[in-house]
């Protein structure tokens, strides 16, 4: 870590104390850290993925340019998990924590040379960073390929996923979208489902995808 990092958690640690959404958002501003803007409506909403969270130990976890972090109640990093890329590029989504404390990562990786569009790949950590799966959902292709745009812990333990998918094309061979539900465990077991097709003219089928 450099020395400006460290400095600045040492700061945090003397001056916030126990976490909270804003100094854990000045904890992790050094790091530059990169995410989807697609999720940014997560942050901050308690029980939901983003691209950085409080967790139940009363630190915090940030997931941003294929790294996860994880910070204690008094801003001090704890441990840091990188990710290495498998194909061309991956793109960091959010991290969300189970009830047990185990941190489940999400990404879209690109391998291009198979399909131009992205697959979502989930790794999962317990709350010491032991990696406990590591897993691509779907297949790389246009069809049967969840793509996740709501991620949100569940009182069973499982972390709620919701999307799209298509399951068939249309007669000018465009796919048919339709509303994807997921819900995953630790162990890396996916439970899913699908609903009606998805009219993307329409501006109903964005509030599917926000916070409740």
């Amino acid at each position: 870590m450099k020395k400006s990092t460290m400095f600045f958690l040492l700061a945090a640690t003397l001056s916030y104390g126990q976490l909270t959404m804003d100094s854990l958002k000045k904890i992790v501003a050094p790091l530059r850290l990169g995410y989807s803007t697609y999720f940014s409506d997560f942050a901050g909403k308690a029980g939901y993925g983003g691209p950085w969270i409080l967790t139940k130990d009363g630190g915090g976890a940030a997931f941003g340019d294929n790294v996860l972090y994880k910070f204690d109640k008094k801003g001090k990093e704890t441990w840091k998990r990188p990710i290495k890329d498998r194909y061309e590029e991956m793109e960091t989504q959010v991290t969300a924590e189970d009830t047990k404390g185990n941190l489940f990562c999400f990404m879209l990786e690109y391998n291009r040379k198979v399909y131009q569009g992205g697959n979502e790949r989930l790794v999962c950590y317990d709350k010491t960073g032991k990696l406990l799966f590591d897993k691509t959902i779907g297949k790389t292709a246009a069809l049967n390929n969840p793509i996740v745009s709501y991620v949100k812990p569940t009182d069973d333990g499982r972390i709620y996923l919701r999307g799209h998918v298509a399951k068939e094309k249309k007669e000018n061979g465009d796919p048919k979208y339709l509303y994807w539900e997921g819900w995953i465990d630790a162990l890396g077991k996916l439970t899913q489902t699908t609903g009606e097709e998805i009219d993307w003219g329409k501006q109903e089928w964005q509030k599917k995808f926000k916070p409740e």
